[in-house]
């Protein structure tokens, strides 16, 4: 599958200058179901290949998408530190095993309002879908966070309209 944030070859970026992607045209105002977005930021140790990241980027994506999210709201951020930078406990909160130096720390940014239950499916997928591209689930964190959207731009300084989302 092909990602957004790639062309046909994985690593290879796409040339965004060449793609017309606009949210605003495309996307339409839903009451019920108006709450979307995420937007993703990946924290883990330094020294992950761009491949390893491609597949983590790709599962998170998977997710999103299978939980309802639409394909083209791809947005995923990656900071990578250094052991000093990046201190965690490896077994809070009472983990059968130790976390290993692949743990990852995903912070999901949603819409103000996103149901629990989403939130629930979309934990449940992230660690699914990451599972299955390699990650031990036990070095998977999430935490979850909300903004309203009149409070974010995806560019050229318009506020972020809000969208339909595909049932769960």
């Amino acid at each position: 599958m092909n990602h957004p944030a790639h062309g046909p070859g994985v690593g290879k970026p796409l040339d965004y200058d060449a793609v017309n992607i606009s949210h605003e045209v495309d996307r339409c105002v839903s009451a019920e179901t108006g709450s979307v977005m995420p937007l993703f930021t990946v924290t883990l140790r330094s020294g992950r290949t761009v491949i390893e990241k491609d597949a983590i980027s790709a599962a998170i994506h998977d997710a999103s998408v299978s939980v309802g999210y639409p394909e083209d709201d791809y947005f995923h951020r990656f900071i990578s530190l250094e052991e000093a930078d990046f201190r965690i406990n490896p077994r809070y909160p009472d983990l059968p095993k130790p976390r290993s130096e692949n743990v990852l720390m995903i912070e999901a940014v949603l819409s103000s309002g996103t149901a629990e239950d989403k939130k629930r499916s979309l934990l449940s997928a992230i660690v699914a879908h990451l599972q299955t591209a390699g990650t031990d689930p036990n070095d998977v964190m999430v935490f979850f966070s909300e903004i309203d959207r009149v409070n974010s731009s995806f560019g050229g300084g318009r506020r972020a309209q809000p969208v339909d989302v595909r049932p769960d």
